[in-house]
């Protein structure tokens, strides 16, 4: 029987370099599971309305082993989840350190029922008493509301009035009240046009209708149509009437 000598050399150094190769990598899985590797320290930067029982949660849940074995994905996604939370970013620091950036959202108003919008326009769902203007709007039209009432405001600046709400309903048309607690009726189209025109005539309005505006209604052409606020009775001030 004849042997095939190279052969046989050739598979001894397969099978050696599959062995090395094994030793290597058990010792690379050794190494990383070192105690000094073990995270011991988590930075986290960016949290003002996150609170830290919050963070705490997070750690316990999503950051365990090595600084080899995070799984970075998750942690983000814990910290994302968060209410405050807008985008978030993790990185491992040598040799057994977690950093961890938040960018929070910053609140710019109230968003229909329960939500907020921030400054990007952007909706989240988070618990605050500061005080908001509340934009509302169809599902998908934040943007669009935030654009508005950020023009609508530029135009009612020089006349020192607000917007305490803008609604935009689902047949498209715009509705305002202002921080003196008037109802404007804008309609579906030249918003910022009506609105305009409505401001130059303010001044001459006032002075015609000594009493506080209830509701305006900008959607005529020609013409402006306006409801009067009802003045409280004086005390004591009976209606004249017949008595049965």
């Amino acid at each position: 029987m004849r042997i095939d000598w190279s052969r046989m050399a050739g598979m001894w150094r397969y099978a050696t370099g599959l062995a090395l190769a094994g030793l290597v990598v058990f010792g690379l899985i050794r190494f990383t599971r070192l105690p000094v590797f073990e995270v011991s320290q988590v930075d986290i930067s960016g949290a003002q309305r996150v609170t830290s029982e919050q963070t705490r949660l997070v750690i316990a849940d999503c950051v365990r082993g090595s600084l080899f074995s995070l799984d970075l994905d998750q942690i983000q996604a814990g910290f994302g989840k968060l209410p405050w939370v807008r985008s978030v970013d993790v990185r491992r620091v040598w040799p057994n350190r977690l950093v961890v950036r938040l960018e929070e959202h910053q609140p710019l108003a109230r968003w229909n029922q329960d939500a907020l919008l921030d400054t990007y326009g952007d909706v989240f769902m988070a618990a605050t008493d500061m005080k908001l203007v509340r934009l509302s709007g169809p599902d998908g039209s934040n943007q669009q509301v935030r654009s508005e009432w950020q023009q609508m405001s530029r135009i009612l600046a020089p006349v020192g009035r607000s917007v305490t709400s803008l609604a935009l309903d689902d047949r498209r048309s715009w509705q305002l009240v202002l921080d003196n607690g008037t109802e404007v009726e804008l309609g579906h189209q030249d918003m910022d046009a009506r609105l305009s025109r409505w401001i130059r005539l303010m001044p001459q309005m006032q002075a015609w209708l000594p009493q506080p505006l209830r509701r305006v209604d900008l959607r005529y052409p020609q013409g402006i149509a306006v409801e009067m606020a009802q003045q409280a009775e004086a005390p004591g001030k009976q209606k004249e009437g017949k008595q049965s």
